[in-house]
């Protein structure tokens, strides 16, 4: 028979975190995603993980459901390549605290979620992850990953942050639902999407807690031509986001719009030789090996910049056009 204090125990209520996973066609790796995720469960913490599938072709529903994640579908106007959407309805249908967002191209280092719990039991409001390299990323990858993650990588130190990209990003319950969420819309729902609510929790006073020690391996997609097309896509809203949001490191570089849709291009040098200094400071030198890839880059970037810009300052006046970039 079990004792007394073993019953006690069991009859005390778990702590529950929810991860949301956005994914789309995700078949080959969502399974060992989830897997990863359950695994990271402490003593006494009850974790759910809900899939959210943006009209999959191939096996994604069925391998996280295997996997042991609650899986959801995204419908209507929003399914297709809105991983905006996904999150939020993740989360209206989730029922833990925190709310940990992941991307399914990212998996969890040893003591993630212990980390992320441990900045909330601190008091911090939003808790940003760390995004590692991973191993045996081909040469194409590895230069995307420097390009998107030389702020957020575990080597960075621990503290407040003015904004942290989506794919790991911890909220608690209460503050995300006393904003407007991801933006939805067009040609939001896929780069900035977190810019509008981080910058109304700001508003209110919360910071963003940046935590190296929770730790995610994010695998980036390899080719070159993705590559480009990535870094053209982050860019083109980025001066809208940026300006109307403050959510931004060295925002004052957006308070005058139109001066920055002038200097994309300048810009993009100086920002190609910022993210080398960022990668050798954390004592990381294939960057410089990879310097021309990485210039070639931040000219997409640039491109972005300026052709989203210039989309959004014409419009601005009236409302805005419901648009993608043109470069998908």
């Amino acid at each position: 028979m079990r004792d007394s204090e073993e019953l006690e125990n069991d009859q005390q209520p778990r702590r529950r975190v929810s991860v949301i996973i956005p994914a789309a066609n995700e078949g080959r790796s969502i399974g060992k995603v989830v897997a990863a995720v359950r695994g990271q469960a402490p003593p006494g913490v009850e974790v759910e993980v809900i899939v959210v599938d943006d009209r999959s072709t191939d096996d994604t529903v069925a391998r996280a459901e295997e996997a042991g994640a609650r899986v959801l579908r995204l419908a209507g106007e929003h399914s297709g390549g809105n991983p905006a959407a996904a999150r939020n309805l993740g989360a209206r249908e989730s029922s833990g605290d925190p709310i940990v967002f992941l991307d399914a191209d990212c998996t969890p280092r040893e003591g993630w979620l212990e980390a992320i719990l441990r900045a909330h039991d601190a008091g911090e409001v939003v808790v940003g992850g760390a995004m590692d390299l991973p191993p045996g990323l081909p040469l194409t990858a590895r230069c995307d990953y420097y390009c998107g993650w030389y702020l957020v990588h575990s080597r960075m130190p621990a503290g407040h942050v003015p904004n942290h990209p989506p794919p790991n990003l911890s909220v608690r319950r209460a503050a995300f639902f006393s904003t407007s969420g991801f933006t939805e819309r067009q040609p939001f729902s896929y780069t900035n999407e977190e810019r509008h609510w981080q910058g109304e929790l700001r508003q209110q006073g919360v910071r963003i807690w940046f935590e190296p020690k929770a730790a995610v391996y994010h695998w980036n997609r390899p080719g070159y031509a993705n590559l480009l097309r990535r870094n053209y896509r982050w860019a083109y809203t980025a001066v809208e986001a940026k300006h109307v949001t403050g959510s931004a490191r060295m925002a004052w570089l957006y308070r005058w719009p139109w001066l920055t849709v002038a200097l994309s291009f300048p810009l993009a040098f100086a920002q190609a030789f910022y993210i080398m200094g960022c990668w050798l400071r954390a004592r990381r030198f294939e960057p410089v090996l990879l310097l021309p890839a990485i210039l070639f880059s931040r000219l997409a970037y640039g491109a972005g910049m300026a052709a989203g810009g210039f989309r959004w300052l014409r419009s601005r006046s009236g409302a805005a056009a419901q648009v993608a970039p043109r470069w998908q």
